[in-house]
C-alpha cells in the first residue's frame, strides 16, 4: 500500500470513530497522521477540537499552538489570529495568548484592537504587581500611537515606579513636546517641572522648561536657564541655539552675533547661526558681511536644486541695497541657469546701470551680448552695444566670452550623451545613437558638436543583423557600465507653480549642512571624449544597481542555452529574452524597462517597445519621456491617431511656455502634418516661430504648409 492509500483509510476510519462518539480512538488515528507531519494543520486543529469536546482544554490547546504557529511562519497571520481567539477562549487567564493575539492584530494593522488588548493586560500585570511587564506593553502601545499624552505619561510614571528614573524623564520630555504643540503651554510646564525633579541636571528638560517660559512671555527667567545649561556644558549646540535666537528676537543684535559666532567656531555651516549673524549684519547696513555670511549658504542651495532658497537669501540683501552687484551677479547665474529669462533681462539691465554709475563699463559688455541674444530685434540695445564697443575701441574678435556659457551641468549632460551616441554607434544602434543627439538638441538647439554628431549619424547606414539583438543588448549594456550617463536633464522649474514659502521659517528648517555637501562627490571615473572637449567625469554609484542587474539578466539567460537559440526566428528569441527578464529582473527596476524598449524600438520590434515603456512609465520620473516614447512608437506604426493620444498626454505634464512643452508641441505639429491637417500644423508652428523663430526647421515648414491651408483632412481613424 502506498502513503495516500493509507492516509485515506486512516482519515476514514477517524471519521468513524468521531461519528460513533469514540473520540479518543479518533484522536489515536488522527495522531498516527501526525507522526509522519507534525505540522499538518488540518489534522492538528480537528485534534484540537477533539479535545475541546472531551474537556481538556490543556491538550486542546497545544494542538491549536501547532496550527497558529504553522500559520505564523507561512505568514498567514488572519488564520493564525483566529486560531488564538480559540486559545484565548479555553484559557481567559494566561497573558501570554493574549499579547500574541495583540502582537498580530499589530501586525495587520489593527492597531485599535492591538492597543485595547495590550492595555487590558497591562493592567492585569499592574494588579498583580508585575510593573516590569506592564511598562513592556505601555512600551508597544507608546510605539503604535506616538501622539497619545495619556499613555507617554503614565508611562513616565511606569519608569518613575520602577526607578528608571532616565527614562521617566524622556517620556516627560515627549509629553511636554506634545502639550507645547497643542498649545497647552501651563500643563507643559507641569510636566517639565517633574521632569526637572527627577533630573535636575538634566539640559533637555532645563532648554524645554526655558522655551516654555519665553513662549509666556518671562524671557529673563528664560535666558536664565539657557544661561546654566552654558554654564555646565559651554559649547552645547542647542543651549547657544536657544539663547541667540533669544537675543535676536528681543534686538540684542551684539550679544547675539557673539553667541552665533561662536557656534560657528565649532560649527562652520551651521544654517540658524549663519542665517542670523548674516541677518544682523543687514540691520547695521553692512551689506558686505551678510553677503559673506549668506553666500556658502547660497551656494549649498544651489548645488541642492533649492534656488528659491538661494534666491529668497539674494532678495534680503537687495530688498537693504537693491544696487549690490555682488548679488545681482549671482542672481543672474541663478536666473540663467533656470532658463528664466523674463527676470534674467531686467536683472541684467539693472547691473549694466549700476555698471554705468560706477564706470566699469568693459563689465557692461558680456551683459549687454546676452541681452541681445534675449531681445535680437531690439535696435535701441544693439545701438547702445555698438556704440560701447566702439568708446572701448573693442573689435568683435577682441570681445570677451559671452556669459552665455554652458554650466556645468549641461556641459556634463552634452559630454555624456555624445559618449553614448558613440557606444550606439559603434555596435551599429544608429538609429538609438540619433534620439540621444536629437534629445540634446532640444534642449541645446545651437550646441555645434551636437549638430557636427547629428549630421555624422545621418551619414550613416545601419546595418544589423535582427539575431544580434541580444548581443548587441548585452554588449552595450557593458560598455555602458563604464559610464554614467548624467541625471536626466534638470527638472523644468516653470513645469510647476512654486508655492508661496515664508524664507525664515524654511531656512531654518533646513537640516544642517554639512562642510562635505560643498565638495564633490567620490565614485567617478574619467570619460575621454572624442570631441575635443576637455574630460568630464561622472558619478558612477546610482547606475551600478541599474547596469548589474541588466548585465546578471543577460549572463543568466546565456547560461541557460542562448547561444545555442540564434537560428530561431526572431520573435522566438526576442520572447525567451522577456521572459528570461520577467523572471530575474524586479517589475520596479523601471529603468532598465527603458533601456529594453528603446533596444526593441531600434530593431522595429515597436509593440514590444510599447509594452515596456508602459511599464517604465510607472517610475513618475520617467513618466513623461515614457508617454514621448509610446507616441513616437505609434507614430512607426502608422497609427497616428494613437500617437497624437499619447503626446497629448505628455503635454498635459509640462508647464505651457517651457522648452519641452514647445520641443512636445513640435511633434505635434508632425504628427498633424502627417495626418494631413495641415491647418493644425500650421497653427503650432506659428506659435512655435513666436517663442523661436530660429527653432529646428519651424520656418521651413511654414513656408511649406501655407500653401496646403485650408486642404487639411479630417482626424486619421
Amino acid at each position: 500500500m502506498n502513503g495516500k492509500i493509507d492516509r485515506l483509510k486512516i482519515i476514514e476510519q477517524a471519521e468513524k470513530y468521531v461519528r460513533a462518539g469514540r473520540l479518543k480512538e479518533a484522536i489515536a488515528e488522527y495522531e498516527k497522521l501526525l507522526e509522519d507531519d507534525p505540522s499538518d494543520v488540518s489534522i492538528n486543529n480537528l485534534v484540537g477540537d477533539l479535545y475541546v469536546r472531551l474537556g481538556q482544554n490543556d491538550k486542546a490547546i497545544k494542538a491549536f499552538e501547532k496550527v497558529a504557529d504553522e500559520y505564523e511562519k507561512r505568514s498567514l497571520n488572519s488564520q493564525a489570529l483566529a486560531i488564538l481567539k480559540k486559545i484565548c477562549r479555553l484559557n481567559p487567564d494566561k497573558p501570554d495568548y493574549f499579547i500574541k493575539m495583540a502582537d498580530l492584530y499589530t501586525r495587520q494593522g489593527f492597531l485599535a484592537e492591538a492597543k485595547q488588548e495590550y492595555l487590558r493586560i497591562a493592567e492585569k500585570f499592574l494588579r498583580q504587581k508585575m510593573v516590569e511587564e506592564a511598562i513592556e506593553l505601555y512600551e508597544k502601545v507608546a510605539k503604535l500611537d506616538k501622539d497619545d499624552l495619556n499613555i507617554r505619561i503614565q508611562l513616565a510614571a511606569l519608569y518613575k515606579l520602577n526607578g528608571q528614573q532616565d527614562k521617566a524623564v524622556n517620556e516627560l520630555l515627549k509629553a511636554a513636546d506634545l502639550k507645547i504643540s497643542l498649545g497647552q503651554i501651563d500643563e507643559a510646564e507641569k510636566l517639565l517641572k517633574e521632569s526637572n525633579k527627577l533630573a535636575p541636571d538634566n539640559a533637555r528638560t532645563k532648554l524645554r522648561l526655558a522655551q516654555v517660559l519665553r513662549l509666556k512671555g518671562q524671557a529673563e527667567q528664560s535666558q536664565e536657564l539657557a544661561r546654566q545649561v552654558l554654564e555646565k556644558m559651554p559649547h552645547d549646540l542647542d543651549a547657544l541655539t536657544f539663547l541667540g535666537n533669544l537675543y535676536f528676537e528681543e534686538g540684542k543684535f551684539g550679544p547675539a552675533k557673539e553667541i552665533f559666532t561662536e557656534v560657528l567656531n565649532f560649527y562652520p555651516m551651521n544654517v540658524n547661526a549663519r542665517y542670523k549673524i548674516g541677518r544682523i549684519n543687514l540691520a547695521e547696513g553692512n551689506v558686505d558681511g551678510a553677503f559673506e555670511y549668506f553666500e556658502p549658504l547660497i551656494d549649498s542651495y544651489l548645488k541642492k536644486k533649492k534656488e528659491d532658497k538661494a534666491i529668497g537669501l539674494l532678495g534680503l540683501i537687495l530688498t537693504v541695497r537693491n544696487d549690490y552687484i555682488p548679488a545681482l551677479e549671482k542672481l543672474v547665474e541663478i536666473l540663467r541657469e533656470n532658463n528664466d529669462f523674463s527676470r534674467l533681462e531686467k536683472v541684467e539691465e539693472r547691473l549694466i546701470e549700476e555698471f554705468k554709475k560706477i564706470g566699469e563699463k568693459g563689465k557692461m559688455l558680456p551683459y549687454y551680448a546676452e541681452l541681445i541674444k534675449l531681445r535680437p530685434t531690439d535696435e535701441q540695445l544693439a545701438r547702445e552695444y555698438r556704440e560701447l564697443k566702439k568708446e572701448l575701441m573693442i573689435k568683435e574678435e577682441e570681445l570677451p566670452p559671452e556669459t552665455w556659457a554652458l554650466s556645468a551641468e549641461e556641459e556634463e549632460e552634452i559630454q555624456a550623451g555624445l559618449a553614448q551616441s558613440d557606444i550606439y554607434i559603434q555596435e551599429g544602434l544608429v538609429r538609438l545613437a540619433r534620439r540621444v543627439i536629437e534629445g540634446l538638441l532640444l534642449r541645446y538647439p545651437n550646441d555645434p558638436l551636437l549638430k557636427q554628431k547629428l549630421n555624422y549619424i545621418d551619414s550613416l547606414k545601419p546595418n544589423l543583423n535582427k539575431e544580434d539583438l541580444i548581443r548587441k543588448i548585452e554588449k552595450t549594456t557593458a560598455i555602458e557600465t563604464q559610464v554614467m550617463r548624467p541625471a536626466k536633464a534638470k527638472e523644468e522649474k516653470e513645469s510647476r507653480k512654486k508655492p508661496e514659502f515664508d524664507l525664515e521659517e524654511q531656512i531654518l528648517s533646513e537640516e544642517k549642512i554639512s562642510p562635505i555637501d560643498l565638495f564633490t562627490d567620490t565614485g567617478i571615473i574619467p570619460i575621454i571624449s572624442s570631441d575635443g572637449r576637455e574630460k568630464k567625469f561622472y558619478d558612477l554609484q546610482e547606475n551600478i544597481r541599474a547596469e548589474l542587474a541588466m548585465l546578471s539578466a543577460v549572463y543568466l539567460h546565456q547560461k541557460t542555452g542562448i547561444t545555442t537559440q540564434f537560428e530561431k526566428e526572431l520573435m522566438t528569441i526576442v520572447n525567451d529574452f522577456k521572459k528570461g527578464i520577467r523572471e530575474k529582473i524586479p517589475a520596479e527596476d523601471y529603468q532598465i524597462h527603458l533601456q529594453l524598449g528603446l533596444a526593441f524600438m531600434e530593431q522595429g520590434l515597436v509593440d514590444e517597445a510599447i509594452e515596456e515603456f508602459n511599464i517604465a512609465a510607472k517610475d513618475k520620473n520617467l513618466t513623461l519621456e515614457c508617454l514621448t516614447l509610446i507616441s513616437h512608437s505609434y507614430r512607426l506604426k502608422g497609427n497616428l491617431e494613437e500617437a497624437e493620444s499619447w503626446l497629448n498626454r505628455a503635454i498635459k505634464l509640462v508647464a505651457p511656455g517651457t522648452d519641452q512643452y514647445f520641443a512636445l508641441m513640435f511633434d505635434l505639429g508632425m504628427i498633424y502634418e502627417q495626418s494631413k491637417e495641415y491647418d493644425k500644423a500650421l497653427s503650432i508652428y506659428r506659435d512655435i516661430q513666436s517663442w523661436n523663430p530660429a527653432y529646428q526647421s519651424v520656418g521651413e515648414r511654414i513656408s511649406r504648409l501655407q500653401g496646403l491651408a485650408g486642404t487639411s483632412n479630417t482626424p486619421v481613424n
